[in-house]
């Protein structure tokens, strides 16, 4: 790739035999040319972010299905209510980037809200990353020293955890939105295959009677799936300014959330009719022993251990996306030009808030089912709606 195909203003220099007079202005074209050019490998397509959406949801969700145990058959309104809600998050925050092209999210506040409030607005959304992503920390560091490694503190694995997340934060998100292409094919054969051999253990439809569920665990559940997946819309839409062809951007979300809902409807039914009601709400990880169901032949089993190390996969994806972004609105607010130096920085600030969150099992089930489903309405729902509002109330002055 020649530099004078880019900026003809060097090859003009040089024509003139005048190089050693303007060698500090060609220096200055050519790194002004490679930062041009490494701006342009950090986009990524509209098709690579509702990838990342669907692998973002995918991931974690289908730990617990806190949703299933308290709501049981009627889980699948709360899965109707979560797409509604979903697509509908997806649209206001697609509506104020498509308004201001140009500028990211951040500098969108910035514009609508002025400097201050603009940053209180930015504090209570990191606040609330770093709790979400502390939680994500636990949630798979408690998995795996429960059902695969009893004997392994939880403090190592949230620091490997942390280790590989900021790693991935610093080799940008384009590399990470392609990983995250080669990962998604192999989940959903995995995926689809366990849902063939589990389909003889189904006996009955789990889903009838419908409306046996009281009103509280409906709300209740309700709130929980939708705050622990398409809530983050927000933290998505830090990232639309990255997307090549923003016009696209809400027809790639909403295949992803469709994908998505379907993926944790389906999990449901399959958890619910082959371990039934009793079992899923006594158990830690409902799905995860759906999937010890799964044996090929007489003696080849543990087959769930190959579609675990997928989804952990999947659920670093989760984690590392909240970590770029937090990088990201971090920077803007202290008003640090130069992010990569403090990559490790907040990943040591998130290691170290991990390891003293949520150390008791309890704690993080009761945080997640009581105090996040509120805590989060201000940062992940308030927020947009206040910044729809204010764009719309700016274009009706402006005309």
């Amino acid at each position: 790739m020649r530099i004078k195909y880019y900026n003809w203003d060097i090859l003009e220099v040089i024509k003139k035999g005048r190089i050693g007079n303007h060698s500090r202005t060609i220096t200055s074209l050519v790194m002004k040319q490679v930062k041009g050019i490494k701006q342009v490998q950090e986009k990524i397509s509209h098709f690579q972010l509702g990838c990342l959406l669907f692998g973002f949801i995918a991931g974690f969700e289908s730990l617990f299905l806190t949703e299933a145990k308290l709501m049981k058959q009627d889980v699948w309104i709360a899965n109707v209510f979560n797409f509604i809600a979903g697509i509908t998050l997806l649209w206001i925050i697609t509506y104020v980037q498509r308004q201001f092209p140009n500028h990211n999210l951040t500098e969108i506040c910035d514009k609508l809200f002025g400097k201050w409030i603009s940053k209180a607005f930015l504090c209570l959304y990191l606040l609330s990353n770093l709790e979400s992503v502390s939680g994500g920390f636990r949630a798979v560091s408690m998995f795996y020293t429960t059902v695969i490694l009893p004997n392994t503190r939880s403090d190592y694995l949230i620091l490997i955890y942390a280790a590989c997340s900021t790693y991935a934060v610093y080799i940008g998100l384009g590399t990470l939105a392609r990983t995250n292409l080669v990962i998604i094919p192999f989940f959903l054969i995995g995926f689809l295959a366990t849902c063939l051999f589990i389909i003889p253990e189904v006996q009955t439809n789990p889903f009838l009677p419908p409306l046996q569920s009281s009103k509280e665990n409906m709300v209740i559940g309700s709130m929980h799936l939708f705050t622990f997946t398409f809530s983050q819309m927000i933290t998505f839409g830090f990232l639309m300014s990255r997307v090549e062809n923003k016009n696209k951007i809400f027809s790639s979300g909403s295949l992803a959330i469709l994908m998505s809902s379907l993926y944790l409807v389906m999990i449901s039914y399959l958890t619910l009719s082959s371990l039934g009601f009793n079992y899923v709400e006594t158990s830690t990880y409902p799905f995860f022993s759906t999937i010890q169901l799964v044996k090929l032949g007489e003696y080849l089993e543990r087959i769930e251990i190959l579609l675990i190390g997928l989804w952990t996969v999947l659920n670093m994806v989760y984690i590392i996306v909240m970590q770029y972004v937090f990088t990201l609105v971090a920077g803007h607010v202290f008003g640090i030009s130069k992010m990569r130096p403090f990559v490790l920085v907040i990943g040591l600030l998130f290691f170290a808030h991990a390891s003293k969150s949520f150390i008791r099992t309890a704690d993080h089930f009761t945080y997640g089912t009581k105090i996040y489903t509120l805590s989060s309405l201000l940062p992940c729902i308030v927020f947009p709606l206040v910044l729809v509002v204010m764009t719309l109330i700016k274009k009706k002055r402006v005309q």
